[in-house]
């Protein structure tokens, strides 16, 4: 199955991208989609997303075909997902 991972801020930054087309196995969970993102762009896009246990920090919005996902996003699957956005917070003044 096909998904598009969209990214924002610091995020596409480190990617060098806004979105990209990612190619999963059928029952693919959210988690192990964001660890192959976090091998793939490395420590620093990591530490964005997740702490130092592994979780998704809950700092953390991720966005499923539109629409936010639960607070505890551990146990999606994906096989009906066509569209993930990460985000991470941002500051300002």
């Amino acid at each position: 199955m096909e998904i598009t991972v969209q990214y924002t801020g610091q995020l596409a930054g480190i990617t060098g991208e806004t979105d990209e087309l990612i190619d999963l196995p059928e029952g693919t969970t959210l988690p192990a989609l964001i660890g192959q993102l976090c091998e793939k762009y490395g420590e620093k896009y990591a530490d964005l997303l997740v702490n130092s246990d592994g979780n998704l920090r809950p700092s953390t919005l991720v966005i499923l075909d539109g629409e936010q996902a639960d607070s505890d996003p551990s146990n999606i699957i994906l096989d009906d997902v066509k569209t993930v956005m990460l985000m991470t917070p941002i500051a300002g003044g």
